[in-house]
């Protein structure tokens, strides 16, 4: 009998030096290796599993190996919950890391509340861990999309723009950054003259570019996941759009800009510094760390990650220091996470509090140009 993919767990559990058998400590981790998000999850289980293996090498958490269970969510949020459950109540797990998918973040809250399980959320929206008194288990580790839209702000702002069409998937993460957009750009004195809505399975954005392109603005800000972004930028090519493209982050996997072709050259996009890391100032404390970690993947994989890598890398790492200093317990894991303090990750340093559950400081995002296919540090 052929199972279906969400059945298959994955026990990522990886050989280590320890003297002696001791009973594992065992998460769930969640990603996306199927499905419209799937380039985002495979990537995020990579770096998890590199986490794994580093962590296991090096003698465990306090003696004991770490074992970590994967479902694949296949890009679904009704599946995540069902993989939430079956994670919780009958692997048992300590806690969860994953998805990349804010929708299937959403999706588990209310699990993960009443479960009294801690979850590291690897999607974006800020509405995840939001109001964190009444999403005490929730921590996130990427950028929200909070932090970089101020990042965009921030050139748009040094350019001199102060009117911008917005075009958003109509997806959970489109739709809360098209809500911090419309909270944001205001305040900073920028203009949203126009904003344009598309289903996450269209085939073709061009109605949307055409009412943009009749319109007089001076930038777009494009908010979208997964491929259908080369779609999007195929389309502003063709219809001959010549104003200055800003994505989200979601644009940082090399993949969808091989799909985009030269369409996608020039475009800038907030990222964290995974793609950049040889290009650091010395002085920049994630410089060593992300050479490193740059390093081990592509020996492991035989390629370079994606800064989705780094999300499920970063994951691990925090969870595994929780725990190193709280034990077992669930709510010293949270307590512990929540003391976390000037953490220097692949994605960025991180410091939680009880009133913070983003964890990301500002200084570790970046801003990045698309040139004949190629990331770099825009100017």
């Amino acid at each position: 009998m052929k199972l279906k993919p969400l059945l298959l767990a994955a026990f990522l559990a990886l050989p280590s030096p320890f003297a002696h058998a001791a009973d594992p400590i065992k998460i769930g981790a969640m990603f996306e290796t199927s499905g419209f998000l799937a380039g985002l999850g495979n990537q995020g289980l990579l770096g998890a599993q590199l986490a794994l293996e580093e962590i296991n090498k090096a003698g465990g958490i306090n003696g004991r190996p770490l074992e970590m269970v994967h479902v694949n969510t296949e890009s679904d949020e009704t599946k995540a919950l069902i993989a939430a459950k079956r994670l919780i109540e009958r692997d048992k797990v300590l806690a969860l890391i994953g998805a990349m998918n804010s929708g299937a973040s959403f999706s588990i809250l209310d699990t993960v509340q009443r479960a009294e399980v801690p979850l590291v959320s690897n999607g974006a929206s800020r509405k995840i861990v939001q109001p964190v008194e009444k999403k005490q288990w929730a921590f996130l580790v990427p950028m929200t999309d909070v932090l970089v839209i101020g990042r965009i702000i921030e050139d748009l702002k040094k350019k001199g723009i102060t009117k911008i069409a917005l075009m958003n998937a109509d997806t959970a993460f489109g739709l809360s950054a098209r809500e911090q957009w419309e909270i944001m750009a205001p305040e900073a004195g920028i203009k949203i003259v126009t904003q344009q809505t598309f289903a996450n399975s269209d085939q073709d954005m061009t109605p949307q570019v055409t009412k943009i392109r009749d319109q007089d603005i001076q930038a777009l800000v494009m908010w979208a996941t997964g491929p259908i972004q080369a779609i999007v930028f195929k389309n502003i090519a063709q219809l001959g759009l010549k104003v200055p493209v800003y994505a989200s982050h979601g644009l940082s996997d090399p993949n969808i800009v091989k799909l985009a072709g030269p369409a996608a050259d020039g475009i800038k996009f907030p990222s964290s510094k995974t793609y950049v890391a040889e290009s650091l100032p010395d002085s920049d404390p994630q410089k060593p760390v992300v050479i490193k970690f740059n390093d081990a993947f592509q020996k492991k994989f035989g390629n370079a990650p994606a800064s989705f890598a780094g999300n499920g890398y970063d994951s691990v790492m925090i969870l595994a220091a929780a725990i190193k200093n709280a034990g077992t317990d669930a709510k010293a894991i949270r307590a512990a996470i929540e003391k976390t303090k000037g953490h220097v990750g692949v994605t960025g340093i991180y410091s939680y509090s009880p009133q913070d559950h983003y964890g990301l400081e500002p200084q570790s995002v970046v801003l990045l140009e698309i040139k004949n296919g190629k990331f770099e540090l825009a100017k």
